[in-house]
C-alpha cells in the first residue's frame, strides 16, 4: 500500500490516506499531494501519470518536515554557546560534555538519507511517465527534476557539514540502510558534486508557482541561488558566491521584515514572511516540534550568561528602543530564558500547544546579505571591504543593535580578520538559535588551514562545562573532532566498507 499526504488550501497537510497499489485519488487543482512510501523503494507500477510525478515530488518535501528541522537545530546548536540543557540524561548532555559517541541518537542521519533516496527515486523514474502520459511535458518533468536535484543537494550539503565524509549515493537504494554499504566519499567530492547539482536544478527552476505557500516552501530558482552562495563560501570560491547571492538580491523578491513590534510574529510566528526564501511548512495537522521541546519539556534554553555579552543591556534607555533580536526577541528572560523565536506569537504573548504551526526558515534574506558580506571581507579589497560593511550595517540598522556591539567604527581602518569577526558576532546575533552558529563558527575557523583556530576556542571557553573545558578544548585541536562520528549503526551494517572517522575509534 501506498500512502498519501494531501495539503489544502489552509494547510491541511499530512492528512494520510490508503489505497490500493496501483489506483490514484486526484486532489483539487489547490491541494498538494505528498507521496511517503512505506520502504524507499517506488513500485514501478506507480510511476504513470503526471499525477504521480507531482505527489512524489511533494512527498521528498515532506518527509522533510517530520525530523528534519529538529536535527537542523540540535546539530547546529549543542556545540554553540548559546544553549543550555538540564537534562543530564538525554544525548545533549554527552555533546555538551566532549563525549561525542557514535552510539548517541543525536547523530543518526536516516531521515536525511531517506529524503536523499526520494529524489533519487523522482530522478530515475519520473521521465518514463514522459511516455506513459501526453499530458505530461518535458517542461513539466524538468521543474521535478530541479526540486529533486536542489533538496538532493540541500541534504548532501547539511551532511558533509556535519560529518565531513559520507557516503555519497546518486542512484535509488532498495532500503533506507543501503546507503551503509556504500564507502565514504570525501568532502571535495561531495562539494562538487552539490554544486554540480544545483547547477543543473538552477537551469530549469521555476521563479514562482503562483502562490505565496509553494514559493516559501518549494525549491525555487532563488533557494538554488541562496544555497549556491552557502556552499561556494565553504569552498572558498568568493566570486561565485557573491554572484549567486546578487541573484536574489537582484530578483526584488525578498526583502528586511521590518524591525518593529510586529519583527518578531511576522518573520517567525506567521511566517511565509518577505524574507523567507525556503520554509520547511507546518500546519494545525501537523504542528512543529519546537514548541513542546522548547516550551513545555524546556529542553534547551538561552545561556543567561552570555546573552548580556551578545545584547548589552543600556539601564539608561527605555527598553522598547533593544535590539529587537534580544529579551522577548531571540529569548525571554522572565520566562527562564525560553527560546522565544520558537515560543512567542509576538513580544509578550506566548502561543498556545495546538498553535505551533509556524514554519522552520531554512534560509531567509538575511542570510543572503551576511553571505555576501562575508564573500566581500575574504575577497579582501577596499571597495570590498566598504560594501561588506555596509551589508552589515542594514542588517544591524533594521535590528536596532546596541552601539557597544557595533566593533568597528565609522572611518576605521578595515581588514579581512577584523571584518570577519564582526560577522560572525553578528551573524551570532541574527540568527540566533536557528541552527547555524556551529556551521558559521566551524566554516570561518578552517579557512586557511584553520588560521582562525581562536573563533572555536573562544567559544568552547563559553560553552564547556568548567571542569571539562581543557579537556573539549584539547579535542578540539584535531580537526577531525569538528565533525560528529559516522552513526555506530550504520557502521555496523556497512563494515567493512563504512569506515568510522578516526577520531572516534576506539
Amino acid at each position: 500500500m501506498l500512502l498519501y499526504k494531501m495539503k489544502g488550501i489552509l494547510k491541511n497537510r499530512l492528512l494520510i490516506i490508503g489505497l490500493v497499489l496501483g489506483s490514484v485519488i486526484l486532489p483539487s487543482c489547490k491541494d498538494w499531494l505528498y507521496l511517503e512510501p512505506q520502504d524507499a523503494i517506488i513500485v514501478q507500477e506507480y510511476w504513470q501519470s503526471k499525477e504521480e510525478v507531482h505527489a512524489a515530488a511533494m512527498g521528498i518535501y515532506s518527509s522533510m518536515v517530520s525530523d528534519h528541522p529538529w536535527k537542523f537545530f540540535t546539530w547546529g546548536e549543542i556545540r554553540g554557546e548559546m544553549v543550555k540543557s538540564d537534562y543530564a540524561s538525554t544525548n545533549y548532555a554527552y555533546v555538551n560534555n566532549g563525549d561525542i559517541l557514535p552510539t548517541l541518537n543525536v547523530v543518526k542521519w536516516a531521515p536525511l538519507y531517506r529524503t536523499i533516496n526520494y529524489c533519487n527515486n523522482l530522478i530515475a523514474q519520473a521521465p518514463q511517465v514522459l511516455d506513459r502520459d501526453p499530458s505530461f511535458t518535458q517542461a513539466d518533468l524538468n521543474v521535478y527534476l530541479s526540486e529533486a536535484y536542489a533538496v538532493r543537494a540541500l541534504m548532501y550539503f547539511y551532511l558533509t557539514r556535519f560529518f565531513q565524509e559520507v557516503p555519497l549515493v546518486l542512484e535509488a537504494t532498495l532500503t533506507d540502510e543501503q546507503e551503509a554499504r556504500v564507502p565514504k566519499s570525501s568532502q571535495q567530492v561531495i562539494l562538487k558534486q552539490i554544486l554540480e547539482d544545483l547547477e543543473l536544478a538552477e537551469k530549469y527552476a521555476v521563479r514562482s508557482y503562483g502562490d505565496l505557500e509553494s514559493d516559501k516552501g518549494r525549491i525555487t530558482v532563488y533557494a538554488i541561488n541562496t544555497i549556491q552562495a552557502n556552499v561556494n563560501l565553504w569552498t572558498n570560491d568568493y566570486d561565485k558566491s557573491i554572484e549567486a547571492a546578487n541573484k536574489v538580491i537582484a530578483s526584488g523578491n525578498y526583502g528586511l521584515v521590518p524591525g518593529d513590534d510586529l519583527w518578531l510574529t511576522t518573520l517567525f510566528h506567521e511566517t511565509n514572511s518577505i524574507e523567507g526564501i525556503f520554509e520547511l511548512q507546518y500546519s494545525l495537522q501537523n504542528l512543529n516540534p519546537f514548541y513542546n521541546n522548547l516550551s513545555l519539556s524546556r529542553l534547551f534554553y538561552a545561556n543567561a550568561d552570555i546573552m548580556d555579552t551578545y545584547f548589552p543591556i543600556n539601564i539608561y534607555m527605555p527598553a522598547d528602543s533593544a535590539d529587537i533580536r534580544g529579551d522577548r526577541g531571540s529569548f525571554r528572560s522572565s520566562r527562564n530564558y525560553n527560546l522565544w523565536k520558537y515560543i512567542g506569537i509576538n513580544r509578550s504573548v506566548a502561543k498556545e500547544q495546538d498553535d505551533a504551526t509556524s514554519n522552520f526558515i531554512v534560509y531567509r534574506y538575511a542570510d543572503v546579505l551576511l553571505m555576501k558580506a562575508e564573500a566581500l571581507a575574504m575577497r579582501g579589497n577596499g571597495g570590498d571591504f566598504e560594501e561588506s560593511l555596509r551589508l552589515i550595517k542594514l542588517i544591524r540598522a533594521r535590528a536596532n543593535a546596541a552601539d557597544e556591539t557595533q566593533y568597528i567604527m565609522d572611518g576605521e581602518v578595515l581588514d579581512t580578520r577584523s571584518l570577519i569577526s564582526y560577522i560572525v558576532n553578528e551573524r551570532a546575533r541574527e540568527f540566533m538559535f536557528e541552527g547555524k552558529r556551529w556551521l558559521d563558527v566551524l566554516r570561518n575557523a578552517r579557512r586557511n588551514n584553520y588560521e582562525r583556530m581562536d573563533l572555536i576556542e573562544d567559544m568552547v571557553l563559553v560553552a564547556a562545562p568548567y571542569n571539562r573545558m581543557q579537556i573539549i578544548k584539547n579535542k578540539y585541536q584535531d580537526t577531525l573532532s569538528h565533525y560528529f562520528p559516522i552513526p555506530q549503526d550504520d557502521i555496523n551494517a556497512g563494515y567493512p566498507v563504512l569506515e568510522q572517522n578516526p577520531f572516534y575509534e576506539y
